[in-house]
């Protein structure tokens, strides 16, 4: 528009007469009361040269610039709002990263630039479906049908705006078939035209769609679709920003869940700062919080000395390589001292260089799984060696039955040829024979100790008297204390307690071995272990082993029980046998203490509950029977033939005596034998003592009972099972003469006076 020096309007384009019908050419300024604004703009440009302003002719905004000189002046009008102000406004919304309000905003904006129109912003959510993110001045009818419904061509401009990618225009509302379903609601709101711009994200893909409903009949011109594209894209940026901030959010909540469900301990260290930060879980799992300084140097002081050095040269040379993970086990201290297996996964981030800048790891404490391992190793080694030492005393008792029995025999007989004779040469051979068979006694003695620490994998749980157990490992130990210290026994009376014979030999033995060795060898003079029994106030069953040793140190006293700890050196304990012990007596129901005063020695309590009496399931004792001489019939049968001349030798005297080594043979014989006693071995190659009972009972029943196992250690679980059924009498081997005579004389009596 050119307005001459009178400031009347000389010439007029034709976009400038679509501004205000009542802009005419040849009319003057201040006559058009719209316009009249315009004055002062005019006058600075003439003065000046240039202005710039704004005019609102009704209800749209223009942007004013004028140029000119003393004379003529020349005015361009913008339509719409000044972008440039637009924009400010809605960068500043857009920093507050309140997506809402942001939206909110942008329908606003959107409005200032359209004339007389009502805005919209719907969003595609996660599901795919539509919702609304703004419409401050959208009445709802005009919103209810594009609430919930996927975007689709049948959605009309809004949907064919977001099929298309592109602005869609509708500018008859009441004509136009696309808003059949919406049309009512349309005309309630005064609504007549309708645009939609697509809001698209940076990849291309549809974030959403602003909808503009214009109450007039003016349809927007390209300035203004072009401005509202700029402020879709405001729309767009908001989006985005808004949907990584919350992915962001979520993953950093993801990764405080995970710290906080995993059992791990999870780090995280800069190394352009050279800070190091720690997840909650370092507190449950090695006892540190935020009071402790847990940097880098500090994590250093947490290694195990003999493994400090090579972890941390392990890690640096990872960060030097510039590898991208790095994995190492070693030792870490706990808050109480105690000392951590841990395994260290570490994964390095680079930047565009290639420079590492951080390392995220976890620590994962496998302490337990390595107790596990170590106790299951420990156990199968257990169970190796009592399976061993049960087949070593089987095997050892066998012959020591006739050793045993043979001597005896031999002094019996050597006994009866002195007193017929005056030989003074027997009375030696005589004394060289008992020394023979108390040695013979000996070993049997410490093949049933050894037969009772060979049950500590049997989880059979009986009455049991702890002095009769404790006496078993003080044999088993002896070898150990009788270089270094005296052995006192203060054996009270006490009730049976409720147990397993084997596990608390186990747990006996550890604790006379470490009571031994806590001593110095040579020193035998000075230092005494005493193993006692008793009662404490309560009722409790006490079991007390005591040194005169050096003592434990008090720091290390609250950890003694604690799996792997060790106070011993290195290569001379595992730093599991008071665990076990711990764990064996627990069960048990009882505890275990401990007393330690430096340099004067350590005394460990068992403390065991008393047992309830009940009825005894295991094989029959064998009892002193009432004397009885009647010659019987015995049948003995076992794979030894050993075995079996000695047994012959003590009986044969009294009874007749029937030998087998094949116990198919005994069985299709015995009916006719009509036996009053049946010795059986319970471990036969061919056929077992316990079943060869079993064939008795369905054939020969009252055979059956007349049957006495033999058992030189009974260790397999069908043997053990069949001496539990069966509820017969058993002989042990090695065993004595006498015991013999006695338990057949009695046997022999019994079936007599029943026929």
């Amino acid at each position: 528009m050119l307005v001459s020096a009178d400031d009347s309007v000389s010439s007029v384009s034709h976009g400038a007469s679509d501004l205000d019908a009542r802009l005419l050419q040849g009319a003057r300024l201040e006559s058009i009361e719209a316009l009249r604004d315009l004055l002062p703009l005019i006058a600075e440009a003439r003065r000046a040269g240039r202005a710039e302003g704004r005019l609102r002719v009704g209800p749209r905004l223009f942007a004013v610039s004028a140029m000119g000189g003393a004379q003529d002046v020349f005015v361009t009008f913008e339509s719409a709002a000044p972008l440039s102000r637009v924009s400010l406004e809605l960068v500043d919304v857009l920093l507050s990263g309140e997506l809402p309000r942001v939206l909110t905003e942008v329908c606003r904006a959107a409005a200032s630039v359209l004339p007389d129109a009502m805005c919209a912003v719907f969003l595609i959510g996660d599901d795919g479906l539509l919702r609304v993110g703004a419409a401050p001045n959208v009445p709802e009818p005009l919103l209810a049908p594009w609430r919930g419904v996927a975007p689709s061509a049948e959605l009309g401009v809004v949907g064919q705006a977001l099929e298309q990618k592109q602005f869609t225009v509708a500018s008859d509302v009441a004509m136009d078939p696309r808003f059949a379903s919406q049309r009512e609601a349309a005309q309630q709101a005064g609504a007549r035209q309708c645009w939609a711009w697509p809001i698209l994200a940076r990849s291309g893909g549809s974030l959403g769609v602003l909808v503009a409903w214009g109450r007039g009949a003016h349809r927007p011109v390209e300035l203004e679709v072009a401005h509202t594209f700029a402020i879709v894209r405001f729309a767009a940026l908001a989006i985005e920003h808004a949907r990584s901030a919350r992915a962001t959010t979520e993953t950093l909540e993801r990764y405080h869940l995970v710290g906080q469900a995993s059992t791990n301990v999870v780090y995280d260290w800069n190394l352009r700062s050279n800070t190091l930060e720690w997840s909650p879980r370092m507190q449950q799992v090695f006892g540190y919080d935020e009071s402790h300084a847990m940097s880098l140097d500090w994590w250093e002081s947490c290694l195990h000395p003999v493994e400090r050095e090579r972890v941390v040269a392990a890690l640096q040379e990872a960060i030097t390589e510039r590898r991208g993970a790095w994995n190492q086990t070693y030792r870490f201290r706990r808050k109480h001292g105690t000392w951590a297996t841990v395994v260290d996964r570490g994964h390095l981030l680079f930047d565009e260089t290639g420079v590492p800048t951080r390392l995220i790891g976890e620590m994962s404490d496998v302490s337990g799984q390595q107790q596990l391992q170590a106790r299951l190793a420990l156990t199968e080694r257990l169970a190796s060696v009592g399976t061993l030492a049960a087949g070593v005393a089987h095997e050892i008792n066998n012959p020591l039955a006739w050793i045993t029995s043979n001597l005896q025999f031999a002094i019996e007989e050597l006994g009866r040829i002195r007193e017929e004779s005056s030989m003074a040469s027997l009375d030696e051979l005589l004394e060289a024979l008992h020394d023979a068979r108390s040695g013979s006694v000996r070993v049997s003695t410490i093949v049933r100790d050894l037969k009772l620490f060979a049950r500590a994998q049997d989880d059979q749980v009986a009455m049991v008297d702890v002095r009769r157990v404790l006496e078993s490992a003080i044999t088993m130990a002896r070898n150990e204390i009788r270089h270094r210290a005296s052995l006192e026994r203060r054996f009270d009376e006490v009730p049976l307690v409720r147990g397993n014979e084997g596990k608390l030999s186990q747990v006996f033995l550890n604790l006379l071995i470490n009571a031994a060795q806590a001593l110095p060898e040579g020193e035998l003079s000075r230092h005494r272990i005493v193993a006692s029994t008793g009662v404490d106030p309560n009722g409790n069953v006490v079991v007390s082993i005591s040194d005169t040793g050096h003592g434990i140190e008090p720091d290390l006293l609250p950890h003694i029980f604690d799996p792997f700890f060790t106070t011993k050196p290195v290569g001379q304990g595992t730093g599991l046998g008071l665990s076990i012990c711990h764990t064996i007596v627990s069960g048990l129901g009882g505890s275990i203490q401990v007393e330690s005063t430096l340099k004067k020695g350590t005394t460990f309590r068992v403390v065991l509950p008393v047992g309830a009496v009940e009825a005894r399931k295991s094989p029959v004792p064998l009892v002193e029977p009432t004397v009885a001489h009647a010659r019987g019939v015995v049948v003995l049968i076992d794979d030894e033939p050993s075995v079996l001349t000695a047994l012959h030798r003590v009986l044969a005297g009294q009874h007749e005596v029937k030998a087998f080594t094949e116990p198919q043979e005994a069985l299709a014989e015995l009916p006719g034998l009509s036996p009053d006693v049946i010795f059986c071995d319970v471990m036969m190659p061919h056929m077992s003592g316990g079943e060869l009972y079993g064939r008795l009972r369905t054939s020969h029943p009252g055979l059956a009972e007349r049957l006495v196992f033999m058992t030189g250690g009974a260790f397999s679980p069908n043997a053990r099972e069949a001496l539990q059924d069966a509820q017969r009498p058993v002989l042990e081997k090695p065993f004595s003469a006498d015991g013999v005579r006695r338990l057949v004389n009695e046997q022999v009596a019994r079936v007599r006076a029943t026929r």
